[in-house]
C-alpha cells in the first residue's frame, strides 16, 4: 500500500496539532496548579547557630481582628543579623518583614515585591536597641469553612530572647 503525499501531510499536521495541544495543556496546568496552602507554609528564622521553622501565627480575613496569642520564641545572637527565609510560593507574592525593637524608634519595615527576594535580614541590635520580634506578613488566599476562596492576611511571628 502506497501512502499518498496528502495523507502523509495530514498525518504530520494532526501529529503537530496534538503535540502543540499537549504542550499547551501541560503549560496551563503548571501555571495554574495549586500552590502550597498558606496554612502549611513555614518561614525559617535564623539567629547565629539557631534556626526555627515558624508556622503561621495568624491567618485573618481582610479587615478582621484576630489574636494569635504568644508567638514562638528563640534565642537572639546579638553579634549577627537575623535572617528570615520565606518559601518560594510566598516569595512569588509581595511580602513584608517587620522588625520590632525594645526602642520603638528603631522599628523598621521592609517590603518585598513579588519575586524580589526569598529572604530578608534585620540587625539583631540597631542603634543600641535589641530586636524583640520579627514578623512576616503577606496577602494570601485561603479557604473558609464552606470551601470558598477568601483573601487573608497571613502572619508569621517570632519573639527573641537574649542568648547567654
Amino acid at each position: 500500500m502506497k501512502v499518498k503525499p496528502w495523507q502523509l501531510l495530514t498525518v504530520l499536521i494532526v501529529g503537530a496539532v496534538v503535540l502543540v495541544g499537549g504542550f499547551y495543556l501541560v503549560a496551563q496546568w503548571q501555571r495554574n496548579k495549586p500552590a502550597e496552602p498558606v496554612r502549611e507554609m513555614q518561614v525559617s528564622v535564623s539567629s547565629g547557630e539557631n534556626t526555627l521553622e515558624v508556622e503561621p501565627y495568624t491567618i485573618c480575613e481582610l479587615d478582621a481582628e484576630c489574636d494569635g496569642g504568644e508567638p514562638p520564641t528563640m534565642p537572639l545572637d546579638t553579634s549577627v543579623d537575623v535572617t528570615v527565609a520565606v518559601p518560594k510560593d510566598l516569595a512569588s507574592t509581595s511580602w513584608r518583614l517587620l522588625s520590632i525593637y525594645d526602642d520603638p524608634s528603631a522599628n523598621e519595615e521592609q517590603i518585598f515585591q513579588s519575586g524580589e527576594a526569598t529572604d530578608g535580614t534585620v540587625p539583631a541590635v540597631k542603634d543600641g536597641a535589641q530586636l524583640v520580634v520579627a514578623e512576616v506578613s503577606a496577602l494570601a488566599v485561603d479557604t473558609n469553612d464552606s470551601g470558598q476562596e477568601i483573601p487573608v492576611i497571613a502572619t508569621w511571628s517570632v519573639g527573641f530572647d537574649v542568648a547567654s
